[in-house]
């Protein structure tokens, strides 16, 4: 079982990244590649919570939680991919007094059920914080931010290297054109706030230091709503009379949910990884269903409780009321399918999906600032000129596990509205300096063109008289892709921006 665990853990990290992969334009897997996301009970019972209504998307999720009243933490032990990824950086680091870990810093236990119940408060209020530290979603966002980008440029840098040698020249070529075709983005990608990313999860990783998967033991919110649902497991760690207490189990437990005595097992802790069962000298440790078993008990008192409750209000009145949620936002545009803003936020949690997705066509979405609130910290907003929306794409709303943006058919998508383009007078070349540029209205995707031109007798900077064709936008025509910020020859500050101007945003029938 123990072998069994490994290779199902390593199995379930490749599919996850397998996954990621194959989140890319055009998109034609016939597997959803935010199938993690929709299997978290964490992101659909909180989501469903905050919108007020039932995802149905999230409702693959009950295929995690169900079985873990009979079976325990088992997707925390042999399914989870950042636990994996934990279990293989523990591998490397090692730590002073291990047999004391447990009982040193055992009272930071309880944070994780904090955590959990501040984030079932928020949502009570539709305010949507799981995002932020649930483990799948985190996971995702960090491969889409830092890791795989950084993946990219050791890549590029390598073949680029290669490129340099003359008489394998041709074995390279032909390798990156594999590369490219297969999990190599067209070109480099980068993402802002991807070093606050990067740094959250080196901290994660680094806690290990104090302890084995202290993420899991101490923080981890999904693992707390698995572990409560834990209680009355039927599949338990039992221990014959043969124990002859040498301490091994205690010692090996990764999650330290095996007690002093060496017997008593903490069911909301264990993850059924079966270490104890492996370096048992005399085979007293089996799993088996049983009805009963030697269990501690574990309970949040009254005021930890309140304490969590309050700190989920205090969380929603900071996200609701600071000053960053009443600036203009006009600036702030969604992707094509989002949701009106309140429901937008309520459903979106934060997993970059869409980003990643976008980074393969337009590359114009990214994880925001505080360009949209406090309350919208870390979801997709269109970014120009970092990018644009491809007319000819609506793959965002197909990888949203919440349906935060709604998946569009193509004729959909290309009618709706993002915002609309105006053009910066005092830099759009004809407008200040009185040269003909038609860049952005020769790639505007549209028909008829948004972008117009005018006749006009202008005076130039240097007293010049001169007939320019003047830009203009065709309010009603623009979609707001944003395609021609980015092309706008003007360095620096573009010629020409954009604003959510005249959004449309999707409306769910109630």
């Amino acid at each position: 079982m123990q072998i069994a665990r490994r290779i199902t853990q390593v199995l379930f990290l490749l599919f996850f990244l397998i996954l990621f992969v194959l989140a890319a334009y055009p998109y034609e897997s016939f597997l959803p590649s935010d199938l993690f996301l929709r299997l978290d009970p964490l992101i659909g019972f909180t989501s469903s919570l905050a919108a007020r209504k039932i995802i149905l998307k999230t409702l693959l999720s009950l295929i995690v939680f169900l079985p873990t009243l009979l079976l325990g933490r088992i997707f925390c032990g042999w399914m989870c991919p950042l636990g994996t990824t934990l279990d293989g950086v523990d591998k490397f680091v090692k730590r002073k007094r291990d047999n004391q870990e447990k009982t040193s810093l055992f009272r930071f236990r309880w944070f994780k059920y904090v955590f959990l119940i501040t984030i079932f408060t928020a949502a009570l209020f539709s305010v949507q914080i799981a995002g932020y530290l649930d483990p799948i979603s985190l996971l995702t966002r960090t491969m889409v931010t830092v890791i795989y980008p950084i993946f990219v440029f050791i890549v590029d840098g390598f073949i680029g290297s290669l490129f340099s040698i003359s008489f394998i020249e041709n074995a390279v070529f032909s390798v990156s054109e594999f590369l490219r075709s297969t999990i190599l983005p067209v070109q480099s990608q980068s993402f802002q706030g991807s070093i606050f990313v990067g740094l959250i999860f080196i901290a994660i990783l680094s806690l290990s230091y104090f302890q084995k998967r202290f993420w899991c033991r101490n923080l981890c919110p999904l693992g707390a709503l698995l572990g409560i649902s834990s209680k009355f497991r039927l599949y338990k760690r039992i221990v014959s009379d043969d124990c002859t207490s040498c301490s091994l189990c205690h010692k090996q437990c990764r999650m330290g949910a095996i007690e002093s005595d060496y017997v008593t097992t903490d069911q909301y802790e264990c993850i059924n990884c079966m270490d104890c069962q492996t370096v048992c000298p005399v085979n007293a440790i089996e799993f088996k269903f049983a009805k009963k078993a030697s269990s501690s008990k574990f309970s949040l008192d009254r005021r930890k409780t309140l304490q969590a409750g309050l700190s989920g209000l205090i969380t929603m009145s900071f996200f609701k009321i600071d000053k960053f949620n009443t600036v203009n936002k006009e600036q702030v545009i969604r992707p094509p399918g989002a949701l009106e803003e309140p429901e937008f936020l309520d459903r979106c949690v934060r997993c970059g999906e869409c980003v990643r997705i976008c980074s393969t066509s337009g590359a114009g979405l990214q994880v925001t600032a505080l360009e949209s609130g406090w309350e919208g910290l870390s979801t997709p907003a269109l970014i120009t000129p970092m990018g644009y929306c491809e007319h000819n794409c609506n793959l965002c709303g197909k990888v949203c596990p919440t349906g935060a943006i709604q998946d569009l058919t193509m004729k959909q998508k290309q009618e709706m509205k993002m915002g609309t383009a105006h053009f910066h007078k005092t830099r759009c070349i004809p407008w200040y300096y009185g040269d003909n540029c038609m860049v952005c209205e020769e790639h505007c995707p549209v028909s008829p063109k948004a972008i117009q031109f005018t006749t006009r007798t202008v005076t130039t900077i240097d007293g010049r008289q001169r007939e320019v064709f003047l830009p203009f936008v065709e309010e009603s025509l623009c979609v707001g892709c944003g395609i021609c910020t980015k092309v706008c020859p003007v360095v620096g500050e573009k010629g020409i921006y954009l604003t959510n101007d005249g959004e449309t945003r999707f409306q769910i029938d109630t």
